[in-house]
């Protein structure tokens, strides 16, 4: 069950809330225990979020073959529902679901490879989830080409074999073949990165086990 408040009062880590909604027969016959709470500091989308929005959907409508105005009630639609988000307008929407709705957006695009008039990485304004998405569909970071290159920051070493150790922790970052090449024998690699305005991403044990790298655990 999802409902608006009023906040009465907020003293250290006790808040008051006043729903506006009967919610009291919902929770005792649920017996429930917990909430999540999501507050809203008032702060309503940027204009550049909206640019970005609509470029990217405008981006997706032509890869579909379909109207803008189509791919936007869509991708609401479906950003609500796996969001369990209210119904919202890219008109006042707070700034932290415009935000959360443009990654949504980038994600779709990384994930299948959707070409965009403008770099996704100077889209989007989660840069550790885009890093995230571009790592786990070995697309590139800075083109967008897919089959990319897993660019360890961290180097392996000498005498390393990163078919068998340990990578969890390993700074990464995803690269077409190009560029990967560039950045081992071109220098300059930090600056490559404030350029392009991506930060390299840290393996996990699930990255790790998804891509096949080395081991997952230390033995």
């Amino acid at each position: 069950m999802r409902v608006r408040g009023e906040i009465l009062s907020a003293v250290n880590d006790i808040i008051t809330i006043r729903v506006c909604a009967d919610a009291q027969t919902w929770c005792l016959d649920r017996e429930a225990k917990t909430v999540e709470v999501r507050i809203d500091d008032g702060r309503r989308i940027t204009n550049d979020q909206r640019r970005k929005i609509y470029a990217t959907m405008r981006d997706i409508a032509e890869w579909m073959g379909d109207m803008p105005d189509a791919v936007k009630g869509y991708f609401k639609w479906s950003f609500q529902g796996d969001k369990e988000h209210e119904d919202f307008s890219l008109s006042d929407v707070d700034r932290e679901t415009a935000g959360d709705f443009l990654s949504y957006l980038i994600d779709f695009c990384i994930q299948n490879g959707v070409p965009c008039s403008d770099p996704l990485w100077d889209r989007c304004e989660d840069i550790e989830r885009y890093m995230y998405a571009c790592v786990m569909t070995r697309t590139c970071c800075i083109t967008g080409k897919k089959n990319a290159q897993i660019h360890h920051v961290d180097r392996i070493g000498m005498g390393g074999n990163r078919n068998t150790m340990c990578q969890v922790g390993m700074r990464v970052v995803p690269l077409s073949a190009d560029l990967h090449t560039m950045i081992h024998y071109s220098g300059g690699e930090q600056e490559f990165y404030e350029k392009h305005h991506i930060t390299p991403i840290k393996l996990t044990e699930k990255m790790c086990e998804h891509l096949r790298l080395g081991k997952i655990q230390i033995s």
